[in-house]
């Protein structure tokens, strides 16, 4: 009997000792992975370089040194990044996926207007968005907030935005279409603007002005 309790003791201390073995190798095989590859995804403004250099990923860190919380708070501290997930697998695969804020237009400094309301400088100029042209009578927050309902197809066919008040509505804007034709609208029926690529085909290519803001008729353009 102490013989046969000799043995199950010995072998108890066997099977915790591998048991430890174990943890410590895996232990010490975690601490020696590194970053292998990175995935950036969402991204339309800023560089995949940019969002690695932001998130400390350039010199591809052990994957233990990789905070996931750490670098998504650095990613959001830029303007652009509406929201960032990170997800890391013990492979060494690293998938970093951004949404962007929306760059609705440009404002009378030159500076990016997003939907955040934030106001950028950009290095190199975006294409597709419009340029407010002239002093919205403090209404920009306004447009702004109502801006973000336009969707992007839409927002990229407008090329600039006029404040332009009449007597029966002071929150009335002209958006000059890309293609030629004119847009009036007022901030409470902004989501109208959303219907102008099913407007677009009835006009038979005639250029003119669609009033959005009262009885949505369209006015053909007498000759320039």
């Amino acid at each position: 009997m102490k013989k046969k309790k000799t043995k199950i003791k010995l072998k108890g201390l066997i099977i915790i000792l591998i048991i430890i073995l174990l943890a410590v190798s895996v232990f010490f095989l975690y601490r020696s992975l590194r970053v292998k590859n990175i995935y950036v995804t969402g991204n339309k403004l800023l560089k995949e370089y940019e969002i690695i250099d932001m998130a400390s990923l350039k010199d591809y860190p052990h994957l233990y040194e990789v905070n996931i919380k750490n670098i998504e708070k650095s990613i959001k501290s830029n303007p652009l990044v509406k929201s960032v997930k990170i997800n890391k697998t013990l492979l060494g695969k690293i998938t970093i996926s951004i949404e962007e804020n929306i760059v609705l237009y440009q404002d009378q400094n030159n500076k990016y207007v997003l939907s955040n309301r934030e106001r950028i400088d950009l290095e190199i100029p975006f294409l597709g968005v419009p340029t407010l042209i002239n002093d919205p009578d403090g209404l920009e927050e306004k447009l702004i907030d109502k801006m973000n309902v336009i969707d992007q197809d839409i927002l990229s066919r407008i090329s600039e935005i006029e404040y332009k008040p009449n007597d029966l509505d002071k929150e009335r804007f002209m958006f000059y279409m890309s293609d030629g034709n004119y847009v009036y609208v007022t901030l409470s029926k902004m989501n109208l603007i959303n219907s102008y690529n099913e407007i677009y085909p009835t006009l038979e290519g005639k250029k003119g002005i669609l009033y959005l803001d009262s009885g949505n008729h369209f006015q053909i353009k007498k000759n320039n």
